[in-house]
């Protein structure tokens, strides 16, 4: 009798889970990279749902740009327990490795920096030396081979270069120095085991493409750089960086502090279930795909040059968020009041005509929006208006 009642209550708990509904896939961003030390944020950015910080490699430290902490080398290799590397990782949380030095100027690609003075060399010396494509890239993928062994990045994994510039497909000699440069770094990346990233505008991630040179695109969030509306829309892209120069943690406003600079980024739920290099000490590792496209689904992005944002479900067009304030850089901060045209914004419940928005992506709404604002999906992004006055008279189709 006992055995029979057993069986009989296990067979009600399966029809119970088998009726229950299936818990919705967490849609807060789960892919973040940063040009700071994230340590601090550790336990911050697990609590929020983030599971893949983005970091950065470079041949050698800049800090004429005032990061001096944005090579993740610089905090430790992966020997060390206390290491950033290691902390992320002990977080359960992987890595995007993102190779940066000298990246957003076109003369990168001959070895020089933006004011057109050479680089310096492999041992970070200074020097009068030009430099060709080929060159200036066998330099930067070896530094970036040995710093990824350093830091314990497995093989079969991603390293993805920066082509932080407007690059138009026009440009020629721009062009051909790129596909020399990225054909290089290719060849030295697949020697040691390692698949090769590129991030960029749309024109750049198209050519590199085309030739064959890339295992994975990164979309940068370059509204009006060439390009990037196109191949958004075409779908190719495997990250797309949907928000930048974001601050999260900052604390409560009257008792701010400094929070985490970083940028968000969005994986192409079309590649839900395929990997674009992301790495922990086990290897390759992906977000899992329901979630992934749980977040794509709940991005939008406007397309009204006026998208205001109320301060709740009720409130009149002209009750916004902009009375609310929060903390940026230590201080208390009025709350912008606009999703800016063709941004990106995670909306929520709806109510009538407004849908609640999460303005810049840090896990919790801010304020609600007409679902007139914003496009009916994440899949189709407005192509760039440069008139300003264009711009803020725009409405979506």
């Amino acid at each position: 009798m006992r055995l029979r009642s057993l069986a009989l209550a296990a067979l009600l708990l399966t029809l119970v889970a088998a009726a229950a509904p299936a818990r919705a896939a967490d849609p807060r961003a789960a892919i973040i990279d940063a040009a700071w030390d994230t340590r601090p944020f550790l336990d911050d950015l697990e609590a929020v749902g983030v599971q893949v910080i983005g970091r950065y490699l470079a041949r050698c430290p800049q800090p004429e740009r005032n990061i001096p902490e944005k090579r993740l080398i610089d905090q430790g290799p992966a020997s060390d327990r206390n290491s950033e590397v290691s902390q992320i990782l002990a977080h359960n949380m992987a890595i995007l490795s993102i190779y940066q030095y000298n990246n957003d100027s076109k003369n990168k690609f001959h070895g020089k920096d933006r004011d057109g003075n050479p680089l310096p060399d492999a041992a970070c010396r200074i020097t009068t030396r030009e430099r060709t494509p080929t060159a200036e890239a066998e330099l930067d993928a070896r530094a970036a081979v040995t710093q990824a062994n350093a830091l314990g990045q497995p093989r079969g994994t991603a390293i993805y270069f920066g082509v932080d510039i407007a690059f138009n497909a026009a440009d020629t000699t721009t062009r051909a120095a790129m596909v020399d440069y990225f054909r290089t770094v290719g060849r030295i990346l697949s020697r040691s085991g390692y698949r090769l990233g590129a991030y960029g505008n749309g024109d750049a991630l198209e050519v590199l493409q085309a030739e064959r040179l890339i295992d994975y695109a990164w979309l940068s969030a370059s509204r009006a750089y060439p390009g990037t509306t196109s191949f958004h829309n075409s779908g190719r892209w495997h990250l797309f960086q949907s928000g930048v120069n974001l601050e999260w943690f900052g604390g409560d406003p009257g008792s701010c502090r400094r929070g985490l600079p970083l940028d968000v980024n969005i994986k192409n739920a079309r590649f839900a279930d395929g990997g674009i290099g992301i790495w922990t000490r086990r290897g390759a590792v992906m977000v899992d795909p329901t979630r992934t496209r749980a977040i794509y689904d709940a991005r939008r992005f406007a397309c009204d040059g006026d998208a205001r944002i109320r301060r709740t479900a009720r409130s009149g067009p002209r009750d916004l968020i902009s009375a609310n304030q929060r903390c940026r850089g230590g201080r208390t901060v009025s709350h912008p009041d606009t999703v800016d045209y063709a941004n990106a914004a995670r909306v929520g419940r709806t109510a009538g005509d407004v849908v609640e928005v999460d303005h810049d992506d840090d896990g919790t709404f801010d304020g609600w929006t007409a679902r007139s604002n914003l496009t009916p999906s994440f899949s189709r992004k407005p192509a760039w208006i440069f008139s300003s006055a264009e711009r803020g008279r725009a409405h979506c189709p």
